[in-house]
């Protein structure tokens, strides 16, 4: 959820506050020192290589009004231009921010994760789930004045699917259709409530995913790649984000260059991750908003072990974790904890059942006590009985996290620290990306702190599905398959899906990553962010009489 937050000079930066959220030290964010080289999906292992630079995320949050100050002559964005405009592959959130002014998708995501209609009429859904049938807008156009059709939608879908940014989000569409010119009929092998909430990337036109900048159907084309144009056949009757003729593109390499031209008024919007190793703090008169995301942090498990095959013995982490601090202490406020794997502002998290497994300390013993584990020698260590063996054996094993990422690396030591100070025994090993990615790959240890991008409707199959992206450790498992393709079917199913996440340990949530956008103070009035999009104020309904 984007929140506002009025950052003046840097000399009161330490006083600024977002609305809703507390303990935000904004000097923190200049001690960040090393490159981080991954900022999605790391925890499946893969996360593609990207330079210091590269930010990539799914923004989401409801619109905040700022003041009104004296009006820019110019509007301007970072452009990294090694990163190029392939809006179905580039891992750059500056060049996304640009995306948000040329492209508009299908649908937009709204802050508590439901679909939002933009290029998209309005659909249904057959009664088995398994046909989702979309109506078009009938006026929208490309930058070449051509009109959108189901066609040029189609083969938008098919670029995305499988791409670094969206993954494979559309791994269950088994057809899509044109029938007529407004109509896509999207056809998958597994029954959805709500797969619309998925299809919030950008539309292009057919046949132009190879050109330097595919034309798309936003408010504004591109012109060169140091300039926007307003586009005069936009078919949206609301005002655009920002009311310029054009919007010059900087061009930028690292981040301390993105700093430098924001400062200098060059750039006047930015989007961020203030948790990278590579953020550049900014000193300057703006305005920050924080932007949730998608991007959950969480402890994994290798069940095929002997000390965590005890899922008794793995449920009762989650009472051992104390999330709010770690959000406070690692992340600078810019993350919500999170004790089930969706984001607290998604209309699933439950919050009487995330109350149950969080932060507890009686009732982490009494978990342990129930799964038979206590100091059987007195020597300060746990120890489990482990019946295959015939012994009771230490809880001690090893964690691994990748060094890619200081904040991730902060976050696990906590975590490891915190566990050890209760009766665990175990060591914290740092490793390369490569190096973590074949540990995973392999089953090379024990515990792991992981970060992945989860889809908007947060499905857990990957985890869970024979061969998943992210089923590492064993964790393979049908009946927990089963509960996410009901949670597929019906978003109140989920339930039952998250209390046996739960109860069983078979990751244990920590938090939901946010993103900070920056704006030069007084150049935007309502930046109305939704993933990549930003999408026009709708007119306030008249009173009734």
């Amino acid at each position: 959820m984007k929140q506002k937050l009025c950052a003046v000079l840097a000399l009161v930066l330490a006083l600024a506050m977002l609305c809703g959220c507390s303990n935000i030290d904004l000097s923190w964010f200049t001690s960040r020192f090393k490159t981080e080289s991954q900022l999605e999906q790391e925890a499946a292992g893969i996360e593609p290589e990207a330079p210091e630079s590269s930010e990539s995320s799914e923004p989401q949050g409801t619109a905040v009004a700022t003041e009104v100050y004296s009006e820019l002559d110019h509007f301007g964005l970072a452009y990294q231009m090694g990163y190029g405009l392939d809006p179905y592959n580039c891992q750059s959130l500056c060049n996304r921010v640009i995306f948000s002014f040329l492209y508009e998708p299908l649908f937009a995501v709204d802050q508590t994760y439901q679909a939002v209609p933009i290029l998209a009429e309005s659909y249904e859904v057959s009664d088995d789930g398994l046909t989702t049938t979309i109506h078009l807008q009938k006026n929208a156009r490309f930058h070449d004045g051509s009109k959108m059709t189901a066609l040029d939608v189609a083969y938008s879908l098919h670029c995305a699917e499988g791409s670094d940014y969206y993954g494979n989000r559309l791994i269950y569409i088994t057809d899509i259709a044109a029938p007529s010119g407004d109509t896509l009929v999207i056809t998958t092998s597994v029954a959805y409530e709500c797969l619309p909430v998925l299809l919030d990337m950008p539309i292009i036109q057919n046949g132009t995913a190879e050109e330097t900048s595919p034309p798309g159907t936003g408010p504004y084309r591109y012109v060169s790649s140091t300039e926007l144009a307003r586009f005069d056949g936009w078919w949206q009757t609301g005002p655009a984000l920002v009311e310029y003729d054009t919007i010059s593109l900087c061009h930028t390499t690292t981040s301390a260059d993105i700093r430098d031209n924001f400062e200098y008024e060059n750039v006047n919007m930015v989007l961020t991750d203030p948790n990278s190793s590579a953020f550049a703090g900014f000193h300057n008169d703006y305005e920050l908003w924080n932007a949730g995301t998608t991007v959950m942090q969480y402890i994994g498990y290798n069940i095929s072990t002997n000390v965590f095959s005890n899922y008794g013995l793995r449920s009762a982490i989650t009472y051992a974790i104390d999330r709010e601090t770690l959000v406070s202490d690692t992340m600078g406020g810019f993350a919500e904890a999170a004790v089930l794997p969706v984001s607290p502002q998604s209309d699933c998290y439950d919050i009487r059942l995330a109350n149950t497994y969080a932060y507890n300390l009686a009732n982490y013993n009494l978990q342990l006590e129930s799964a038979s584990v206590e100091d059987m020698d007195a020597d300060g260590i746990l120890d489990l009985y482990v019946q295959s063996l015939g012994y009771a054996i230490p809880v001690s094993g090893t964690m691994i996290v990748c060094s890619s990422s200081y904040q991730r690396v902060q976050a696990a030591t906590q975590i490891v620290n915190t566990l050890n100070s209760l009766g665990f025994q175990l060591t914290l090993k740092q490793l390369e990306l490569s190096e973590f990615q074949n540990a995973l790959a392999t089953g090379s240890y024990d515990l792991y702190y992981g970060e992945v991008r989860l889809s908007p409707n947060f499905d857990l199959s990957p985890f869970f599905r024979a061969g998943g992206s992210l089923s590492y450790g064993s964790l393979a498992d049908s009946t927990m398959e089963n509960l996410c393709m009901r949670a597929l079917v019906n978003s109140g199913n989920t339930y039952n899906l998250y209390q046996r996440l739960c109860a069983r340990g078979y990751i244990t949530p920590v938090l939901f990553k946010s993103y900070a956008l920056y704006t030069t103070r007084g150049a935007v009035t309502e930046p109305a962010q939704y993933l990549d999009w930003f999408i026009p104020a709708r007119e306030e309904p008249e009173p009734a009489a």
